[in-house]
């Protein structure tokens, strides 16, 4: 299990570097949805929450989004599985979630942020990453 969890981490660095993005990758085009969230302290200030549709399925934001999801899935399933010596169910469904949760905050932040949004297709990457991190270490 231990050289299943070391293939996924010299796969993921091989991948890290490929440069699948065009220089564009950043922006979004025009069918971003805004939603108006009201901070409490203020009534003068509105943060918007940014949620985007129109990022491409392939560049190298969602490589990254998906190899690092495979890594933190993995690695949560090693650490559960191999050190804390829980059942295989448990290791699986503590990586998975461990991941996921790591992947929509950062996309709740990102949702926030003033020149970015919360991507939908990045939240997909994440998840099929983890599915796949989690297969590649766990006992199926």
């Amino acid at each position: 299990m231990l050289v299943k969890f070391i293939l996924l981490m010299m796969i993921s660095s091989l991948f890290v570097n490929s440069s699948l993005a065009q220089d564009g990758d950043s922006q979004f085009s025009k069918s971003v949805l805004y939603y108006s969230i009201q901070k409490p302290e203020s009534s003068k200030d509105n943060q918007r929450f940014k949620i985007t549709f129109s990022d491409p399925w392939f560049s190298r934001d969602k490589v990254h989004h998906f190899l690092t999801s495979a890594f933190l899935s993995g690695a949560g399933y090693y650490f559960l599985y191999e050190e804390q010596a829980r059942s295989n169910s448990f290791a699986k469904n503590g990586g998975f979630g461990f991941s996921i949760s790591l992947g929509l905050a950062k996309e709740v932040r990102d949702g926030f942020k003033p020149q970015n949004a919360f991507s939908v297709k990045d939240l997909m990457a994440d998840i099929l990453g983890t599915l796949v991190g989690i297969a590649m270490v766990s006992d199926l």
